[in-house]
Parts: C-alpha cells; sequence; structure tokens
C-alpha cells in the first residue's frame, strides 16, 4: 500500500510538472543578463570548485556564477561533448559556435520551487541551495537557451562547509516538465557530481 502511494505521489508530481515547469524554469533561463548581441555577462563571483584532496576544478564550458549557498557550479564533460549534446552541429562548431552556463538564485517560480520541495520530500531529503541553471549556445550570431540536451553532462557542485559532514546527497533537476532526482557520483564529501540532462532548476539536497 505505501509503495503505491508513493508511485501515486510521483505520477501526480509529473503531471504538476508538466504543467508549471515550462513556464517557471522557462522564463528563469531569459532573465540571466543575455544582451541582444548573444555575448555572456561578466561574472561576479569565484566559480572554482575544490576536491577534498586541494585539487581546482574549473568549467570546461565558460560558466558565470551568481550564487551564494554553495561554492561554485562547473561542468566536467569536455566541451566539444557539451555543444554536441546542446544540439551544434559539427559545422557550426567549426564556424565558432560557442556555449556559456550561468548560474543564479532566487529566481525560481514558486511552482517549480514547490515541485522541488514536494520531490525532495517523497525521497526524505531536505533542500540545501536551489539554482537557476542555463545553457546557451551561440551560433552564427543567435543565441539560443538549451533547456534539456541531447545527451547527459557532467556537473560538479561545490558542497557548503557545514553540509559535508553528510555525504550523503543528491540532485533534483527540473526543465520543462522534465523532473529528475540524480545520485552523487563522487565519493569527496566537499563536491557533489551528476549527471544531466535538464538545464532550468537545479536543487542540491541532502
Amino acid at each position: 500500500m505505501k509503495k503505491g502511494k508513493k508511485w501515486l505521489m510521483y505520477f501526480a508530481a509529473a503531471v504538476l510538472l508538466t504543467v508549471v515547469i515550462p513556464i517557471t524554469a522557462g522564463a528563469s533561463g531569459s532573465a540571466s543578463g543575455n544582451s541582444a548581441s548573444g555575448n555572456a555577462p561578466a561574472p561576479t563571483k569565484p566559480n572554482v570548485v575544490q576536491m577534498s584532496t586541494g585539487i581546482k576544478l574549473n568549467s570546461t564550458v565558460p560558466t558565470y556564477f551568481y550564487a551564494d549557498t554553495v561554492k561554485g557550479v562547473i561542468i566536467l564533460s569536455p566541451d566539444g561533448m557539451v555543444k554536441t549534446a546542446a544540439g551544434l552541429t559539427d559545422a557550426q562548431i567549426k564556424n565558432g559556435a560557442g556555449l556559456y552556463f550561468s548560474v543564479t538564485e532566487g529566481k525560481t517560480g514558486p511552482q517549480a520551487r514547490q515541485a522541488v520541495f514536494l520531490t525532495a520530500a517523497m525521497n526524505g531529503r531536505n533542500v540545501i541551495s536551489m539554482l537557476d541553471v542555463q545553457l546557451t549556445s551561440n551560433a552564427g550570431g543567435k543565441t539560443n537557451i538549451i533547456s534539456r540536451t541531447l545527451a547527459p553532462v557532467v556537473l560538479t557542485i561545490g558542497v557548503p562547509d557545514q553540509f559535508q559532514a553528510w555525504n550523503n546527497f543528491q540532485v533534483i533537476s527540473i526543465a520543462n516538465g522534465s523532473i529528475e532526482v540524480l545520485p552523487d557520483l563522487d565519493v569527496d564529501p566537499r563536491t557533489v557530481t551528476v549527471a544531466t540532462s535538464n538545464f532550468g532548476v537545479l536543487a542540491l539536497v541532502y
């Protein structure tokens, strides 16, 4: 009975997300400071994720980081792989097409926030940080916001100091009605690494 109820709740959440996420996540993606010419905004915060070993990781894709609740968010997948996953063709890449990744917070709409907290509760988790993430391509002078990639992209998040002792993290990833609950792929308590196709809302939970 409990298992049946749990799946019913997941189904209800999926229906809710199908309706509300295209509005809430999509709207937050368009508000991260893109200029009409397609130039990326200037970064305002350092964005280097440091492992317990002291090794510092930088994003393979130019990343513009504006969040306070985590210690960096970077893309680990190779730049060429991310471009292909974002739907850029070989011809576009040869002609200089590029990508940039931006991370903000405080712009998530109320319905998307509710969906994150519902999903976290169903998994017995608490929310540490709720981020609005955007992957943007620039090809031929035109920008395109990529809400869902053709293949998963690997991201690493720097865990805030006060939560590193938990080391039992998940990430809830939402975009355009699609929700993923992602396990941490590394064992370092300072970092959380996930593979996701969603670029809209990214919530770190424990």
